[in-house]
């Protein structure tokens, strides 16, 4: 999850800590969503965060467990 973080911060040029803080993506960790709708209630991904990169967060869930 922190590596996806990083490539995203990275190719938009903004700090990892603006596409998702450490603790949402340990909540992501712990919960491991599998949809759209669960990761969505995840504190700190709203709706643009959750359109932005929810497919790509899903992904990286998905495969890596």
């Amino acid at each position: 999850l922190r590596a996806h973080r990083k490539s995203l911060a990275e190719s938009q040029g903004v700090p990892p800590y603006v596409i998702f803080h450490d603790s949402t993506l340990q909540a992501m960790a712990e919960q491991m969503p599998s949809t759209l709708a669960e990761l969505s209630r995840i504190p700190g991904i709203g709706e643009r965060k959750l359109d932005k990169y929810g497919e790509g967060f899903l992904n990286v869930l998905n495969s890596s467990y």
